[in-house]
């Protein structure tokens, strides 16, 4: 799937699900992945597994075997990136309502709502210091956008665009509070940018990278590097791209590569606290979300809910330290 904008992924889920109800069967499992399948169960020690449907309108939480805990649905009106942050709060970028919605633990009710008029937020992001960051999209022809809020705040502090950006999908902070971003220009190429300052923000830096990308879905950060993935439209062979912090205004080349297995439609991913398991959302309807082993990018298991739609966000708790 081409991440060109909110509204044309909604669009175009709701005909892929016309399209499955007229088939026999009901769907297929990921192909390869299955039959990939590593003895290594190990979830990376990870609590929860949490995934955002954008066309079914819900957020499930589960256990790290797979087994439903919650699902929320009361408030969600297209929801699409995930976080959490150190004390176990999850973020919801509730995009056609407009707003974040934050959960404390067990995430039975809304606990904080971050509106942002105007915007449809897809993707949010928390530094260590609790610092939020919504990035987002203003229309289908941009600009692109950031919005920073202090912890525990509702009110906006800063907000960032720059008109080179048509959208800014996904971000994540690393340990001094910057964050880095990607997204789209206006012609469809992938972005990668920086924004420092937090609250003092004034502008959204374009990074350049020593590499080819094609399909930006996903941003985390580990250790202060910068982990990008790239689905490879064309080629079938979703990547993850790490880079070392950037140096004069570029990334450089990626210092390690991982190539995933299995699976395409790749929309988001997040890292478990160990730092060895990444979580991935899939958007196609029979996928869900798959985990991996990293760098190795080797296929552990999927879980595939009933339920599930349109994955789009992912998030796990505890995640990993950027």
């Amino acid at each position: 799937m081409h991440r060109s904008s909110y509204l044309g992924f909604f669009l175009r889920s709701a005909a892929a699900i016309a399209l499955l109800a007229g088939c026999s069967g009901g769907g297929s499992q990921p192909p390869v992945a299955n039959a990939l399948q590593d003895t290594d169960t190990n979830a990376g020690s990870v609590d929860q597994v949490i995934v955002s449907d954008s066309f079914a309108n819900i957020v499930s939480v589960f256990d790290a075997e797979g087994r439903l805990q919650t699902r929320l649905k009361k408030g969600i009106n297209g929801p699409s990136g995930l976080t959490t942050d150190s004390a176990g709060n999850l973020y919801v970028a509730n995009s056609q309502d407009a707003n974040v919605l934050v959960y404390s633990q067990p995430y039975k009710s809304v606990s904080l709502t971050l509106n942002e008029p105007g915007k449809y937020p897809l993707d949010v992001a928390v530094s260590n210091a609790g610092l939020v960051g919504v990035m987002a999209e203003t229309s289908p022809s941009g600009p692109g956008n950031v919005t920073f809020y202090k912890k525990g705040s509702t009110s906006a502090c800063a907000s960032v665009s720059d008109s080179n950006w048509n959208q800014v999908f996904s971000g994540a902070f690393d340990a001094s509070g910057n964050l880095f971003v990607d997204g789209v220009d206006r012609d469809g190429n992938p972005l990668v940018g920086e924004v420092s300052g937090g609250c003092a923000a004034t502008s959204l830096t374009t990074l350049s990278v020593g590499n080819t990308m094609s399909g930006v879905a996903g941003v985390q950060v580990v250790h202060g590097n910068i982990l990008i993935l790239n689905q490879n439209y064309g080629s079938f062979s979703p990547e993850i791209y790490t880079y070392a912090p950037p140096t004069g205004g570029s990334l450089g080349s990626p210092i390690a590569t991982t190539k995933l297995s299995a699976g395409i439609e790749m929309e988001s991913f997040a890292m478990t606290r160990d730092e060895r398991h990444l979580w991935i959302a899939h958007s196609d309807v029979a996928y869900g979300r798959i985990e991996y082993t990293y760098p190795g990018g080797r296929f552990v298991k999927s879980f595939n809910e009933p339920h599930l739609v349109t994955a789009f966000g992912i998030a796990v708790n505890p995640a990993a330290s950027p």
